[in-house]
């Protein structure tokens, strides 16, 4: 079998339990009459423009609003308004002993967003956590956890420890239950493996293997599956996701970060010189017969699209996530791990995978002005983030009149000779997309909200399309409740409430996906909750 040695077992086996599953539709506080038409009007006032100017890779620091020009769709905009911002994580000491009450610095409305970018939870992640809410978080600061495309929802303790216990809970448990799937692959895998070869080799061990073509096919065709499944959930990032979260998060007041604990990826490939790799490597070769050439070239093709399909360059492309880090101006920390699985099979070996992705992530945090670290030791890595300083303008102008394009392709110059210039490149209209909201749980039941989702006309009336769907697992890891439902969306805020009788109190896992079918828009609300 193969053997991965992860932090915490992993329960391999799903159930689903037929549960009545009603929604109760309310109207939200926001009145509106059905057949009225909503308002969507978005004014312009001004366009903020991050920009980073590097010479041989030091922040320029000495530029004012005439050393800038910037372009709107080729035309040159005045710049009402420039800034120079100067930022890092750890906030200044100043001794309270000896400062006047003025000079005593106020701690700012900070947004950190915590991308665990991971496969196996490991301990120093967690010490991560917990240096991270004992040391830099204080009670203004609003905190995002993301994890394989999705944000987990955690309440905060009654104290900081609390807090971080719960994050550390949360990932644990999403851990446990998405990677299990992938594990059971895995496992599978190896044993077609080993059935394929044992079958080819047959009576005669010491007799080249007869592999049989269709069998072969199959397992390639299989291996391939279950790397792309792989490589969609763990490496590739799902930019509809970020891209409404980076909508979200440009609403929110002050300074904005993100810290992407980035675990480099192993994945199972065929251990060269092993008795199966060189078994196939005779059997392609030994094929005399046309119709049996034939065949080993057709596994030939599939052993090279494989090995093709490990090169993430072509689809792991920095620009369209960089654009959206800037476009919030968050400044992207990036801490890269070892992963601390372990392989113990004859046939198999663990290879990285995803240097590509990797790449891309390098060029966000060099492109947001962020920290770049390589280390197992989380925590060391953290505090040299945090003393990391984020330098850049923020140059300020008002579109031109009659300027009304919602997407803007925008082009910074500046008047210094050798110098390197990272700027947002195009500007979106900020859009809220749907949220989902006000989530309660208790006596068996639940209620949540659905807001910001978009409306349009059907049959002359105005209604909002959504598809939901609720997924619970108890603390065993184990689906007990899966459901989906199609809705019509008649007001500008819907309430849902579902009962669970049949379920035992207790603490379960809960996610929640809406799609709204009108903009084509969707979001995840995943955490713990208490029936």
């Amino acid at each position: 079998m193969i053997a991965f040695a992860p932090k915490k077992s992993l329960a391999r086996r799903f159930f689903s339990v037929a549960l009545g599953f009603v929604i109760f539709i309310g109207v939200g506080p926001g009145r509106q009459s059905a057949q009225e038409k909503p308002q969507e009007e978005v004014t312009v006032t001004a366009v903020e423009v991050p920009v980073r100017v590097l010479l041989k890779g030091q922040a320029v620091k000495d530029l004012t609003k005439d050393d800038f020009e910037v372009y709107e769709n080729g035309i040159r905009q005045a710049i009402t308004h420039i800034e120079t911002i100067s930022r890092m994580i750890a906030q200044p000491s100043v001794s309270v002993k000896e400062a006047q009450p003025a000079e005593i610095p106020q701690p700012k409305k900070r947004t950190f967003i915590l991308i665990f970018d991971i496969f196996d939870y490991a301990e120093p992640v967690g010490e991560a956590v917990d240096y991270f809410f004992r040391e830099i978080f204080h009670p203004l600061d609003r905190v995002i956890v993301i994890t394989e495309d999705q944000a987990l929802t955690v309440t905060p303790g009654k104290t900081l420890d609390e807090f971080a216990g719960q994050v550390k809970d949360s990932l644990v448990r999403f851990k446990s239950i998405s990677t299990q799937n992938m594990v059971k692959a895995f496992h599978e895998l190896n044993s077609e493996a080993d059935r394929v070869l044992r079958q080819a080799m047959g009576d005669a061990p010491g007799q080249p293997a007869r592999f049989v073509f269709e069998e072969l096919s199959f397992f390639y065709d299989n291996y391939r599956r279950i790397w792309e499944a792989y490589r969609n959930q763990y490496l590739m990032p799902d930019l509809e996701f970020y891209r409404n979260l980076v909508q979200r998060v440009r609403q929110i007041e002050g300074e904005k970060w993100a810290i992407c604990f980035q675990q480099r990826e192993l994945f199972p490939k065929i251990k060269r010189s092993s008795s199966l790799d060189s078994q196939l490597r005779t059997w392609t070769s030994m094929q005399i017969d046309p119709e049996a050439q034939v065949k080993a070239q057709i596994i030939q093709a599939k052993q090279q699209d494989l090995q093709r399909s490990f090169d993430l360059s072509r689809v792991a492309s920095p620009d369209a996530m960089r654009e959206l880090f800037l476009s919030a101006d968050i400044t992207f920390h990036l801490i890269l791990l070892k992963s601390i699985r372990n392989l113990f099979e004859e046939n198999w070996e663990l290879i990285e995978v995803g240097e590509d992705y990797e790449d891309s992530l390098r060029k966000i945090s060099e492109a947001t002005g962020g920290y770049l670290g390589f280390s197992n030791k989380a925590v060391e890595a953290l505090k040299e983030a945090v003393e990391v300083e984020d330098f850049h303008y923020l140059l300020v102008y008002q579109p031109k009149e009659g300027s009304v394009r919602k997407e803007r392709k925008i082009e910074v110059k500046v008047r210094r000779e050798g110098v390197d210039i990272i700027s947002l490149k195009n500007y979106v209209e900020p859009v809220v997309p749907m949220t989902i909201a006000d989530l309660q749980a208790g006596g068996q039941a639940i209620s949540f909200s659905l807001v910001h989702y978009q409306m349009t006309s059907i049959n002359g009336r105005w209604r909002g399309l959504a598809e939901v769907k609720i997924t619970l697992f108890d603390d065993r890891s184990k689906k007990v409740f899966e459901e989906g439902k199609a809705l019509d969306l008649v007001q500008k805020e819907t309430q849902i409430s579902l009962r669970f009788p049949q379920l035992k109190p207790g603490n379960y896992f809960i996610i929640i996906q809406a799609v709204d079918k009108v903009a084509n828009q969707t979001d995840v609300y995943s955490g713990m909750i208490k029936l």
